[in-house]
This record gives structure tokens, sequence and C-alpha cells, in this order.
């Protein structure tokens, strides 16, 4: 029979090995759930972006659509309006504001003339970021979501170096609008607004919100000579996209970033390759070069109808893979592709050697 010593070092032992396993289920379950609670970026990564971005991020192009802007600033309009600074006198129009005769100028040449002022306004920046499903996707180094918000960092990086105001919409299992920022902390409030975990990829219940209902929404928010800047693999477009998007670039700059995977663009060239719609979860084969031919016609006819639609808008388009580095994101920002369209077949061609032979 056992002493009862041993008995009760045996029930201690016991007890602390119960607690510490259940410690650990605790532990273990709490670090499972938050796999999907990750953030796009971590609060490191954002700060080390944020040095890298020191270095690399380019000038800002003019927004030739500033002197519609509503906003007061610091910012100086080369367009001729009711600002405070005086600019000019010209003859008096029927319609011009009484008070701004120049009396003294009447009084010298016995004709009425109208004073002018410099405009001084400023522009403000909306930054759409796409989340939705089709962007949680990536087959090389990061998800297009992830490029997505490091495109939108960039952007709210020059805002902050230039002093721009500056919110944000981001576009996952609806649409969410952030306060207007303006100042040090410009970048920082930017990248916590949008690098916020992703819904699971199989919580797919409600219907994602669609970018002409987006686009539609952003025409009565948006001030009048505010710069657009939109972030996504715009999978959803269609000519009903052209027309909203044309009419609105009437009223605000509006500037396109198109994120694409290289898988995307060019099919690995491994055995056994499968591909599964996000539509309707079907399942297709790639087992020979017919079909794998058939698919790269598919790719370049699909990009290319993109890639259409948004120039049909009369946007600024600009295109990057979301593999790229942050030196190629800059280069890419910094050039608009104007030959997009035409260049697609040559591309494509170049990066099915790069997939095939590394």
């Amino acid at each position: 029979m056992m002493p009862k010593t041993s008995m009760s070092f045996i029930k201690l032992i016991y007890l602390l090995l119960s607690k510490l396993w259940l410690r650990f289920k605790q532990r273990t379950a709490k670090s499972m759930s938050n796999q999907t609670a990750l953030p796009i970026l971590s609060a490191t990564e954002i700060v080390e972006y944020a040095e890298s971005l020191s270095h690399t991020a380019g000038k800002i192009p003019p927004n030739f659509k500033q002197s519609d802007a509503l906003r007061q600033g610091e910012q100086s309009s080369r367009f001729m309006g009711a600002g405070l600074e005086y600019e000019e006198s010209r003859a008096y129009q029927m319609g011009d504001e009484i008070r701004r005769i120049n009396w003294r100028l009447m009084a010298r040449t016995g004709k009425a003339y109208t004073k002018l002022f410099q405009e001084e306004r400023q522009e403000n920046w909306f930054i759409l970021v796409d989340h939705r499903a089709s962007m949680r996707f990536g087959t090389r180094k990061r998800l297009k979501a992830t490029q997505a918000a490091r495109v939108a960092g960039y952007y709210a990086w020059q805002a902050q170096q230039a002093g721009i105001p500056v919110s944000t919409g981001r576009l996952a299992e609806d649409f969410v609008f952030s306060p207007i920022y303006e100042g040090k902390l410009t970048y920082a409030n930017i990248m916590q607004a949008i690098c916020k975990p992703c819904p699971p990829m199989a919580n797919q219940n409600n219907s994602e919100p669609e970018l002409n209902d987006v686009f539609l929404s952003l025409t009565a928010r948006l001030q009048p000579g505010a710069r657009l800047i939109v972030i996504s693999d715009f999978h959803d477009v269609n000519q009903r996209t052209a027309e909203i998007l044309t009419a609105l670039q009437d009223r605000v700059k509006i500037k396109t970033v198109l994120i694409k995977d290289v898988s995307e663009v060019a099919l690995p060239d491994i055995e056994g390759l499968q591909l599964q719609s996000m539509v309707d979860n079907q399942v297709y084969e790639i087992s020979n070069e017919r079909q794998r031919e058939s698919y790269q016609a598919w790719s370049t006819h699909y990009q290319q109808a993109i890639q259409s639609l948004l120039l049909q808008a009369n946007v600024s388009l600009y295109s990057l893979y979301a593999h790229d580095s942050i030196l190629q994101l800059s280069q890419a920002l910094s050039t608009e592709n104007i030959n997009l369209v035409s260049s697609t077949v040559q591309q494509n061609s170049v990066l099915e050697k790069r997939v095939k032979y590394g």
C-alpha cells in the first residue's frame, strides 16, 4: 500500500500539471482565435515602413482641380477667386459684386473695374483601400491586401509631409470611413485605420459592397477639387463604373492603383496545378499546355478589360504587383502607365519566362 505522503505528493503534482495544461489550452485557444484577428501590418512593420518611406517617397504631382477645393489653407491657387490677396483689376462685368469694385481706379479712369483676388485654397485627399475577399490573395511574399495598405501608407506619408488633410475609406465586409487627419500623426492614424484585421474568408454570408455603389456614395461626400486615390484589383468594374468615374472626374482628380498578383498574369510552371474560383468555389485543373494557354488568353483579356474601362474614364492609372519592393512601388507610383493596355501581352510573355525559369 502506498504511503500517504507519496499519495499527497502525487496529488500535488497532478494538480500542478492540470493547472499547467489548462493554462496551456487557454493560451493556445487565445492564440488560435487571434490568427484571424492579426492586423494587415503590425505596429512594428508600420514604423519600419515609415522609415523606408522617408528615403523613397517621391514628390506630389499637382492637382489641376485644386481651384475647385472648398477648404481654405496655405496652398495658393493659380486661379482667380475671392481670396484675401489682391491680384489685379479687370473691367466691370454684369453680375460682379458691388463691394469688389475698385473705386480708386474708377475715380482715376472714369470706368468701373472689379478687384480680383488670388484664391487661397487647399486640396484634401481621400484614399479608398479595397480589402475585400479577392484582395486577400497572394502567392509571393505578401497578399494584395497588404500591398494595398503599403500603397495607402505611401500616399499618407506624402500627405503628411505636405500638410495635406487626408481621410480614408476601407472597403471589406462593409465600407468604413475614417475622420480627416492632418499634421504629424497623419501617417500613423491612416495606417491604423486601414490595417485592421480582415474578416475570415469563410465568413461570406453577407455580400460585399460593390465598387460602383461606393463610387456613387463618394460623389456626394467628396468636396470639389479633392483628390481620390483608389487602391484595388478592380475585379468588379464594368461599363457602369467607367460612366460613374467619368462624371466624378469632372469634380475631383482620380488616381487608380491596380494591384495584381504575379500568378494572375502568368501561372507558375508546376504539375498538378489547380485553380479555385472565388465566385462559385469551382476547382479547375491545369494539367496540360493547352489549358495553360487557354488560361493565359483569358487572363490577358481580363486584365485588358479592367485597364480599358479605367482609362475610358480618363483617370490616372498605375499598376504594381503584390510582391513589389518599396523601391519598385515608389517607381511604379511615380510614372503613369500610359501604354498599360497595349503592353500587357508583352509583359505577360516576360512574366511567363520569369515564372518558368525563376
